[in-house]
């Protein structure tokens, strides 16, 4: 029998992906969202009733769909939210965002990809490979994937491909078939700041969850370049290692970087394959690497596996480009931990084009932990502009601000200047040169500079 679900937070891309696979299976599904936008207008395309604003009158339904079953609830959602409270004094069952996802992974052989870098871009290429290979897998990402149209599927297969948020600690009770941890790094921690909505409170807590996960799955995929990782994953009975190291055992080798793609060859444990990427950059790589071990370990030969990538060409905000202005390349990236922008960073120099970085800080405790680093991190950069921090629903921070990102790329040699959204497109629009790579980077809305410059939609 078919249930209603109200997800609260159903505008979020995770709780929207979970609320059109229930919808897809047959539930009654509604939903409700601080602010209303295109997300919601999506939903209510694909039949899903969204309404903005909370409120417990939500719980008694409507004539169409009945009263409401059990509320889901977003990470963002407070405890004590008149909704939430309502919900559980009548005795109805709320469900964090990650309950229901684990429910899926208890009813697929489930494909889970986390880490601090690399889980959209990851995740979407193990669901390219298995959507290849004819498995009709179902999914669930943090990003678009363009063969999608969106951000899940809904599928008749065995299989579930899932993007697994290290942010919210619940993610260690999940269990898969085949785990794969990307990396593991200072992210989504707290520390001395009281902030729990999607942090944990210490590194150490962060490296035990990332352990259960690991451990909890029958086959783990890790990465064996990344430091100290190997110690966080050990001890697991059918554990197989990828990267460029010579003992990995899937080993990436005679990689070769562009502008646009890379190329290697893949030597794993029965086969080895050459494989083509349409994404720069050696971290893509890695990823590629990652999704053709997991996808090798679930039954797909690696050869198939190659194959499907040669297809693949990135998730939204990857790398996105948003097309040429005045020979000027336009381009937007979620990069926003410091190693992600440096990585990226790395990756654009390599065009050849001068590179024009448009930063937005994302989160205030992020940055306020960790915003010397990603200031270094973008003075890689030919020039940078730097945007407000974007909060998230966060409490600002006092002292931490852009100006003083700013100030540390100036003192690094690099040229460098404060702006909003707008006075960052007056700004770049009034100066494009043939040759110029302007690149957005942050998890924010930064990706508004790269449209307002393109003029339209991405490339």
């Amino acid at each position: 029998m078919s249930r209603h679900l109200h997800f609260m937070g159903i505008g979020g891309v995770s709780m929207g992906g979970l609320a059109r696979h229930h919808h897809a299976a047959g539930d009654r599904v509604s939903g409700c969202d601080l602010a209303d936008g295109d997300d919601l207008d999506a939903l209510r395309a694909d039949g899903i009733p969204a309404v903005v604003g909370h409120d417990p009158a939500h719980l008694d339904g409507d004539a169409d769909l009945g009263p409401v079953d059990a509320l889901v609830v977003s990470a963002a959602v407070a405890a004590d939210a008149p909704e939430r409270r309502a919900a559980e004094a009548r005795g109805l069952p709320v469900l964090r965002r990650m309950d229901v996802l684990a429910q899926l992974f208890d009813a697929h052989a489930a494909l889970g990809v986390t880490g601090t870098h690399g889980k959209s871009t990851t995740s979407g290429m193990l669901a390219t490979i298995l959507l290849h290979a004819g498995r009709d897998p179902s999914v669930q990402l943090g990003a678009t994937l363009p063969t999608l149209n969106g951000v899940m599927r809904f599928g008749r297969g065995p299989h579930l491909v899932a993007e697994v948020d290290e942010s919210d600690p619940g993610f260690a009770d999940l269990r898969a078939q085949v785990a794969v941890v990307t990396n593991l790094e200072d992210d989504h921690v707290a520390g001395d700041h009281g902030e729990r909505r999607t942090y944990h409170a210490a590194y150490a807590d962060l490296e035990a969850a990332t352990r259960r996960f690991a451990h909890a799955a029958r086959t783990l995929v890790w990465c064996a370049d990344w430091p100290g990782l190997a110690a966080v994953v050990a001890d697991h009975p059918d554990a197989v290692a990828y990267g460029e190291t010579a003992d990995a055992d899937y080993r990436v080798r005679d990689l070769t970087l562009d502008g646009d793609g890379a190329h290697f060859r893949l030597v794993g444990p029965d086969a080895a394959v050459d494989v083509a990427l349409h994404v720069p950059g050696r971290f893509n790589a890695l990823n590629a690497a990652a999704a053709l071990a997991a996808a090798h370990r679930a039954g797909v030969p690696l050869a198939d596996g190659a194959a499907a990538l040669a297809t693949f060409r990135g998730v939204g905000r990857r790398w996105q480009r948003w097309g040429d202005v005045r020979g000027a390349r336009i381009v937007d990236d979620y990069a926003h931990h410091p190693t992600e922008v440096a990585a990226t960073l790395t990756a654009a120099r390599a065009t050849g084009r001068r590179v024009r970085a448009v930063l937005q800080p994302h989160r205030w405790v992020r940055t306020a932990r960790h915003w010397p680093a990603l200031a270094d991190a973008a003075a890689a950069a030919d020039e940078v502009v730097v945007l407000d921090v974007y909060g998230a629903g966060e409490a600002r921070i006092p002292g931490v601000t852009r100006d003083a990102i700013v100030e540390r790329i100036v003192a690094a040699g690099t040229p460098a200047r404060g702006a909003d959204v707008d006075g960052a497109i007056a700004y770049l629009a009034g100066d494009l040169r043939d040759g110029d790579l302007v690149l957005t980077l942050g998890a924010g809305d930064v990706w508004r500079v790269a449209a307002g410059l393109a003029g339209e939609g991405p490339a």
